[in-house]
């Protein structure tokens, strides 16, 4: 099969293939939506559950890597036939990545005075998004996303473009202010122990109290808003940003696990103690709730996992958890013989 992208590299457009080529591919990008037999429209016999990502050939780049799977597997042609305009970094290496992290964080101490430092998955994460520009980076919950996040903005500063640009959309105000704070302390370090930190102007575009960047010289070179706060925004501010990321969040009715108890994550109080684990020595803390994170999207897709003591977490299918063997493993692949890790409180 031959493919060709489009001028802006969001399309793989299917230039020539076999009849039969087509419609295997058609088929491979068709799948269906996980737990669709629940679902009421499937009840009611007005949808058979499944989403087709092909678009009449006109597919979208994120998914290249599933359409060259797909050659590979029925052993098709995969050629592109303007591949000079491939967007895939060959100056990025993982080990001119690691040689970055281990410089800018080696004066950086966690809030206990140990060595921090990313770990070798989050550093794989930022490597794989700098290689191939378009992708989903699968983190697990308190798995250090903004640290993903702003080690590749630092990097991206540093090494590719000084000048860039970055735009972060987050689902509730509250993460807006998260972040913010995130991209400050690990630019500088928890006690401004980085010798060498980097030029970063946050605009927050909305958030309870917006921190702007006010400088005539200099303009801000990081935004950070809500998807509501943007999705009105005119589609020529979008075209000056160099990397676009996006985050996802837990449903309200996660458990959260307390110094009292477990509570809803939406009966949460600021000030309240909860635990934590620490991202160095994987133990358990008890920190205080700062920020409040609510107004999540109602139209996300969520998971109910049922342990076998009776608890439910809900969460969306594409997180990942960690397991009793420190493990990772996303949601949606889980089964009932997965021990995922518990406080035992």
């Amino acid at each position: 099969m031959k493919f060709k992208l489009n001028p802006d590299n969001t399309k793989l457009i299917l230039t020539e293939s076999t009849s039969g080529e087509y419609n295997q591919l058609k088929l491979y990008l068709t799948r269906k939506v996980k737990n669709h037999h629940f679902m009421k429209r499937v009840k009611l016999g007005v949808w058979d559950g499944s989403i087709s990502y092909f678009g009449d050939g006109m597919i979208n780049f994120g998914l290249w890597q599933e359409v060259y799977q797909c050659c590979k597997e029925y052993a098709y042609p995969f050629i592109i036939e303007n591949r000079e305009q491939f967007p895939l970094n060959k100056d990025i290496t993982k080990e001119k990545l690691q040689e970055f992290v281990d410089e800018f964080y080696k004066d950086h101490k966690t809030g206990d005075g140990k060595p921090f430092i990313p770990y070798e998955h989050q550093v794989d994460a930022i490597y794989q998004i700098l290689k191939y520009q378009f992708g989903v980076v699968e983190i697990a919950t308190a798995g250090g996303k903004s640290l993903v996040f702003g080690t590749l903005l630092f990097y991206y500063l540093k090494n590719v473009n000084p000048d860039a640009k970055f735009l972060l959309i987050v689902p509730n105000i509250g993460l807006v202010t998260q972040f913010y704070n995130d991209l400050n302390e690990y630019n500088y370090g928890a006690k401004s122990e980085n010798k060498t930190p980097l030029d970063i102007r946050i605009d927050e575009v909305m958030s309870d109290k917006p921190r702007k960047y006010r400088d005539d010289e200099k303009k801000p070179n990081i935004f950070i808003g809500t998807y509501q706060s943007l999705e009105k925004w005119p589609r020529e501010w979008f075209r000056q940003f160099d990397v676009v990321a996006t985050d996802e969040c837990l449903h309200p009715d996660t458990l959260i696990t307390t110094i009292d108890g477990k509570k809803k994550i939406s009966e949460i109080k600021k000030g309240e103690l909860v635990y934590t684990i620490n991202e160095n020595s994987g133990e358990k803390e008890i920190k205080e709730v700062d920020f409040i994170y609510k107004n999540m999207s109602k139209d996300q897709q969520m998971y109910e996992i049922e342990m076998e003591n009776g608890e439910k977490i809900k969460i969306t299918g594409n997180h990942q958890v960690i397991l009793i063997n420190k493990k990772r493993k996303r949601v949606d692949q889980l089964n009932e013989n997965d021990e995922i890790f518990d406080f035992g409180l």
